[in-house]
């Protein structure tokens, strides 16, 4: 999927297939992977890989009703940069999210 949305500010193109990316625990991070996240209660948290690198759902923001309207059809942001970033989509099964980038 590319959509380009025109918002007030200038245009808004969201990247990506709309493939589901399980979700993986503490233990089925490779030993590379945990030494990003080496800090307490990681063993708790919730990963997926997206674009080669490891992500946390603790780090995803979740999109509330006053976030820009490209957001509202999904549940959560991790901005990369100011212009940049990835929006996750919970799925009904809550082993999987989908996961796109979206660039300014």
């Amino acid at each position: 999927m590319r959509k380009i949305i025109n918002q007030d500010n200038g245009k808004i193109e969201i990247i990506g297939n709309g493939h589901e990316k399980p979700l993986l625990h503490w233990f089925e991070l490779t030993e590379k992977e945990k030494q990003e996240f080496d800090y307490d209660g990681m063993e708790e948290d919730s990963f997926f890989r997206y674009k080669n690198w490891i992500h946390t759902l603790s780090d995803i923001m979740r999109i509330d009703k006053n976030m820009p309207e490209f957001m509202q059809a999904f549940d959560g942001y991790s901005p990369d940069s100011f212009f940049s970033g990835i929006l996750v989509k919970l799925t009904e099964d809550s082993d999987y999210i989908k996961v796109y980038t979206y660039i300014s």
